[in-house]
């Protein structure tokens, strides 16, 4: 597997299909349109990254547009259905598949979910996805499981 570059690949959906959610945030470092983008793991208020499981926390959706650091971005959460970018050049998937955000080096982009917290999770795709290529995807909040403790 090689991992996509998401400079050279991001082409975004200028008509997302549904935004159920949209929220302002800050970039804390450059964001591409069509990242997902997830909170700094440092707790920054309302500051958020191209998610890459080092040093951000949970996923909080997909960039609409492109930010420079310090800029407002606006972000379509759960209940979108848009457009994300495969990070692997290899591995394809398929309608109902969940993925999570890339967290290898891919940075902003997704794969299929293999991390049981589910902390990166993105969503459920809706259609099939190619290697390297986009697919619609339903993004989804994560599921918070309470042991009761």
């Amino acid at each position: 597997m090689a991992a996509v570059v998401p400079a050279t690949v991001f082409v975004y959906e200028l008509d997302p299909l549904y935004i159920a959610d949209l929220t302002d945030f800050i970039a804390g470092e450059a964001i591409l349109a069509g990242q997902v983008v997830a909170i700094a793991g440092t707790g920054v208020a309302w500051t958020v990254h191209p998610a890459n499981g080092v040093t951000t926390a949970a996923v909080v959706g997909v960039a609409l547009h492109s930010a420079a650091t310090g800029a407002h971005v606006a972000v379509a959460g759960p209940g979108t259905v848009i457009k994300v970018q495969n990070g692997d050049d290899t591995a394809t998937m398929e309608a109902g598949d969940i993925v999570q955000a890339d967290v290898t080096s891919a940075f902003g982009c997704v794969t299929a979910e293999t991390d049981t917290t589910e902390h990166y999770q993105v969503g459920i795709l809706l259609s099939a996805m190619t290697a390297s290529g986009q697919a619609y995807c339903l993004l989804t909040p994560h599921h918070y499981i309470n042991d009761g403790a």
